[in-house]
């Protein structure tokens, strides 16, 4: 098992989320997803090749369907995060401290702050190669004119796959938005409260994003993807004798 790559997903998951004191996490009996015994059908399946500064590139696979998102490691037993998109409800687990981490969704709805300025500029390309018989375009995102990141996106391909995303990041932002005290103020930058707290989902305004990166060595490239599979119900429900911990309300 790939243990280095399962604790990057929880540490990840938890840096989107900042500095939570633990003293917020506690276990606790919580709403799970409804476990199915049939199997799941139209699932996608989205195949990603993940890198961070200073690290080898390693596999992401998401698993879509119109009630969940599931991200692991690129196999059934590895650790994983379920997003319910029901409840919008985050579930991280771990096989190896069988425990589960869950995050409620805290819903947050209001202008951006006055002194917070999106913009996005589209890099035209017309030599680039179609995907699916369709034009691929890129676009550099800015906060207060400073560039944050920067993606290639593919419009109209895998649209329920790519809403699923959306609602994911969406929901880890509203999450983050409600623990803005653990986050120190030099952190509070332009660019991470655009891309982590109020607009963690405008790359996906313009379809699959295909390729995304930023200046600190971080890339997520698509590496293939699947329409129309069969995949074992139990890929989208969490054991029921690990320990429940939930991230303080």
């Amino acid at each position: 098992m790939r243990k280095g790559t399962n604790n990057r997903k929880r540490s990840a998951l938890l840096a989107i989320l900042s500095i939570i004191p633990l003293g917020t996490v506690c276990s606790q009996s919580a709403t799970s997803p409804v476990v199915q015994t049939e199997n799941i059908t139209n699932v996608s399946v989205i195949l990603f090749a993940e890198q961070e500064a200073g690290i080898d590139p390693y596999p992401v696979r998401l698993l879509t369907s119109p009630d969940y998102v599931r991200i692991d490691d690129g196999y059934d037993e590895s650790d994983y995060v379920l997003f319910d998109r029901r409840t919008h409800t985050v579930f991280s687990v771990s096989h190896d401290e069988h425990s589960i981490l869950e995050i409620r969704n805290h819903p947050f709805s209001g202008p951006l702050p006055s002194d917070l300025s999106l913009t996005e500029i589209p890099i035209v390309d017309k030599e680039a190669p179609t995907i699916a018989g369709k034009q691929p375009q890129q676009f550099e995102y800015l906060a207060n004119g400073n560039t944050c990141y920067q993606s290639i996106s593919v419009s109209g391909l895998l649209d329920e796959a790519v809403a699923g995303m959306a609602e994911y990041a969406v929901a880890l932002g509203e999450r983050q938005l409600n623990n803005m005290q653990s986050v120190p103020e030099t952190m509070r930058t332009p660019c991470f409260l655009s891309r982590y707290v109020y607009a963690p989902g405008r790359h996906y305004t313009h379809g699959l994003p295909v390729q995304v990166w930023d200046d600190s060595g971080y890339n997520r490239s698509l590496t293939d993807f699947r329409t129309g599979e069969t995949v074992r119900a139990a890929l989208f429900s969490i054991p029921d004798n690990y320990e429940r911990m939930l991230l303080g309300e």
